[in-house]
């Protein structure tokens, strides 16, 4: 597109279409997982460039959806649980949406995008999500299956609300019943408004998060004998017994009153493949109207989940960890000028602002931490980062506390601001991933991913790795001390 300003001719600045999706981590075939049907994102990926090996700051949605949409570090933002906002620390800080919105372009945000609504972003088009609808195709489809005779997961009772321990189904209700539908129904409708002038338009995507629901015909699309189950539900399991409590969070996600079966637990992951396989069809009907509309040429797309998830991988359940799993996310870069390959660089999502903003030709303000990822996009096998970094709370667990105690202490911790959480903090390197909780008085993790890849064999308390444990401590306070203050960019 071509637009004539000054008597010149000049190239119509670039829009932004950025898609989140919920509780996605690296289950997508371009990222190698066995059974996954990704043929939308997988297509994107080809288009532009894959990011490898990219973390979330904080693997819970407000710390980290607050942490990439200022480029701030969770440290610098102060959040910490699922109710803060990051105005209370920095009330100054400039979204991405307002930084775009003060260069002219049209903005919107569509589905989930803000964790904690954030009234000092104001866009030109919002619409929200109704997040009811899939809990009630979840309670529809239970009831029906019981109806049918299969009465292995009845209703219970937990507080005041009404659960099921698998809080997965197959529903024979079409697409558009289901609240992904909507919202990309709703960003077909934003990308109609918009077309006429530059736009950023943010789309969050609900689903992989639970309830794992979706059309039964994207559960038939998942291969059973394909999926992979993690070391402890293979024979001979998983010893946990080296790994701080801190570390391993209570299940309370997928598995809610029952530890899962090998045989649910083989169940869940593929609920959770349908859900993606589900989403990824909404993600390709957005970009076939953005094609469609003749915009595909002139957008910058970033695609990236917004923290990382544990599908059984040393018994866990849900986010909210340190783990690779936990903090490792998918990211891919389409950009005008930008040839499609794949970076192995360690970045992070606190890199996205400056990347965006650079790419669209914007002065990134002062106080963003993140750095551009413009020379992995030039080249892919330029290196990345040395290190990055994530952050995590844990509950102060008493001895005695275990089961819906220990479950109350650990919501507590990470959904009210206020609670005292021990904090959980990780560094990971080429080679090493290294955690410390409550500054290593509640344990330390440290695992060698060139020989132990999953992160089964703690090496932490091993007196050959003291230097280098004591190494990774310092750098992690030096990060904390760096990130922390006011006005002092890591990049």
């Amino acid at each position: 597109m071509l637009s004539v300003a000054g008597g010149a001719t000049e190239r119509r600045r670039p829009n932004v279409l950025m898609l989140i999706v919920d509780d996605l981590t690296t289950t997508l075939s371009c990222y190698g997982e066995p059974g996954a049907s990704t043929p939308r994102m997988d297509a994107l990926a080809a288009r532009g460039v894959r990011f490898e090996r990219a973390y979330t700051q904080f693997a819970l949605c407000n710390p980290s959806r607050s942490s990439f949409l200022t480029g701030l570090y969770p440290e610098r933002i102060r959040v910490y649980d699922l109710a803060t906002s990051f105005r209370v620390a920095t009330p100054e800080a400039v979204t991405l949406p307002q930084l775009f919105r003060s260069a002219g372009y049209r903005t919107g945000r569509v589905g989930k995008v803000f964790h904690v609504p954030d009234p000092s972003t104001v866009v030109d088009l919002q619409r929200a999500s109704p997040l009811a609808r899939d809990q009630g195709i979840l309670e529809e489809a239970k009831l029906a299956a019981a109806g049918e005779g299969d009465l292995s997961d009845p209703p219970r009772t937990r507080g005041k609300a009404r659960q099921y321990n698998r809080n997965y189904a197959a529903s024979p209700r079409p697409a558009a019943d289901f609240t992904d539908h909507r919202i990309a129904e709703d960003a077909i409708a934003a990308l109609e408004a918009f077309k006429d002038a530059p736009f950023f338009l943010a789309v969050g995507f609900i689903r992989p998060h639970t309830p794992y629901v979706a059309p039964r015909e994207y559960f038939d699309r998942i291969d059973p004998s394909r999926i992979e189950l993690p070391a402890y539900y293979r024979p001979g399991g998983e010893d946990l017994g080296a790994i701080p409590r801190a570390a391993l969070r209570p299940n309370n996600n997928v598995f809610v009153f029952e530890a899962a079966t090998v045989e649910h637990a083989r169940e869940a992951r593929r609920a959770y493949l349908a859900s993606t396989s589900f989403v990824d069809a909404q993600v390709g009907r957005v970009l076939d109207r953005l094609a469609a509309l003749g915009l595909e040429r002139d957008t910058i797309i970033l695609l990236t989940g917004d923290h990382g998830y544990h599908l059984g991988e040393h018994g866990l359940w849900a986010k909210q960890t340190l783990f690779e799993e936990g903090t490792r996310v998918p990211m891919v870069v389409v950009a005008p000028g930008v040839s499609p390959g794949v970076s192995r660089g360690l970045v992070e999502q606190v890199d996205i602002y400056p990347t965006l903003a650079g790419l669209a030709g914007l002065p990134v303000p002062a106080e963003v931490q993140g750095r551009s990822l413009r020379a992995l996009l030039d080249d892919p096998s330029a290196p990345g980062k040395s290190e990055v970094f994530s952050t995590m709370v844990a509950p102060r667990l008493r001895a005695a506390d275990s089961g819906d105690a220990a479950l109350e202490v650990f919501t507590r911790a990470t959904a009210a601001g206020g609670a005292d959480p021990l904090i959980g903090r990780s560094i990971r390197t080429e080679r090493f991933r290294y955690i410390e909780w409550d500054g290593g008085r509640a344990g330390r993790q440290l695992y060698d991913h060139a020989n132990d890849p999953r992160e089964l064999r703690n090496l932490a308390s091993d007196p050959a790795h003291a230097e280098r444990v004591a190494g990774f401590s310092r750098r992690l306070r030096d990060h904390v001390a760096r990130v922390g203050a006011p006005g002092i960019p890591s990049r």
